[in-house]
């Protein structure tokens, strides 16, 4: 399944300039189109459909939040030499980028490659100035911003475990889990990602608006493989980066990448 926002295709919503308007973006009534996709609230932003893309673009106005200011002189993506075709197998027949956006629910992708822009659309009346969810593009980010703390020695070694940044989480799985197999998402801690609002992610955001996010983290203590054996995707994982980095670096994701992105 590839869900709003989010696509295989190695795509990033980035702003670039070189916008084109994809046709037949699929579900737009169903996504707020004829209200003009309206922004939700903390409560409704994600499982409301009708108010998922607005949004997907808006979600600064609803949370708190760090801002990673862009750089004084941003290097530009070059143009393509050519345009190639961009196709692929599914079902064991051929596929275009357009039949692509025909079918999934995609606000805006861009293809790189060679440091060139092969492709940028964008749905659901979205716009490269539009700010875009990133979903696990961020989880890259913050793995860049733990490779700079590595080369800078605020983190002495990848198998250094996370209590030794972040003290409140001494004593339970998560704190005993090295940086290393946080960034594989391998600890082993049982935790469950569906988006149905009745997973551990529920859990986690739950118990984290209301008592912080030391005490969702130390929420988590069964394991049900030994540390580094087995990869479970789970984004709470990246959440105890982030605080191994706070603890680390004394700053911010956002503060600590500036400079240096």
């Amino acid at each position: 399944m590839i869900r709003l926002a989010r696509t295989t295709l190695a795509a990033a919503a980035l702003a670039t300039g070189l916008a084109f308007a994809a046709q037949g973006a699929p579900d737009e009534e169903a996504l707020g189109k004829s209200a003009g996709y309206p922004v939700g609230t903390r409560t409704t932003w994600f499982f409301d459909e009708r108010a998922r893309v607005g949004s997907f673009s808006h979600l600064d106005t609803l949370y708190p939040h760090g801002r990673l200011a862009k750089a004084d002189r941003p290097r530009p993506f070059a143009a393509p030499v050519s345009t190639p075709g961009i196709a692929y197998r599914y079902r064991d027949a051929t596929a275009t980028l357009d039949d692509f956006l025909d079918r999934q629910r995609i606000t805006g992708l861009m293809v790189l490659k060679d440091g060139a822009v092969l492709a940028e659309r964008y749905q659901y009346d979205r716009r490269p100035d539009h700010r875009m969810l990133s979903n696990s593009m961020a989880k890259t980010v913050a793995a860049l911003a733990v490779g700079f703390a590595l080369a800078e020695g605020r983190i002495r070694s990848l198998d250094d475990h996370a209590a030794i940044y972040n003290p409140k989480l001494a004593g339970v799985p998560y704190g005993e889990t090295s940086i290393r197999e946080l960034l594989r998402m391998s600890s082993g801690v049982a935790f469950s990602e569906r988006y149905d609002g009745k997973d551990d992610s529920a859990r986690y955001a739950g118990i984290q608006a209301r008592e912080g996010t030391a005490a969702a983290l130390r929420a988590f203590t069964n394991r049900d493989a030994p540390p580094g054996t087995r990869f479970s995707y789970a984004s709470i994982e990246t959440m105890v980066l982030a605080t191994v980095l706070r603890g680390a670096t004394g700053q911010t994701i956002s503060e600590f990448l500036t400079p240096r992105l």
